[in-house]
């Protein structure tokens, strides 16, 4: 990587289109604009809940992750105004 070139970051690698219910520490802690120091393909840490359930498993009994928490999935809440 070029020296001035900037750094990907967490926000980076999050879906546009994910369920305002999905949970992830890097939200939390503020560090969704960290800069990435490695090739990861996912964002966070891999740790993600539900506010709806407070669980890893969303209300439809499926894991919660970026990938799977987003528009098609029937507990999906759509975008909160």
């Amino acid at each position: 990587m070029e020296p001035n070139t900037p750094r990907m970051t967490h926000r980076d690698l999050l879906p546009r289109d994910i369920c305002p219910s999905l949970m992830m520490k890097h939200i939390l802690t503020g560090d969704i604009d960290a800069p990435l120091y490695d090739d990861r393909g996912y964002v966070g840490d891999g740790y993600f809940w539900c506010m709806v359930t407070c669980e890893p498993i969303g209300p439809d009994d499926e894991l919660c992750d970026p990938e799977s928490c987003r528009a098609g999935r029937a507990c999906h809440e759509g975008l909160q105004l």
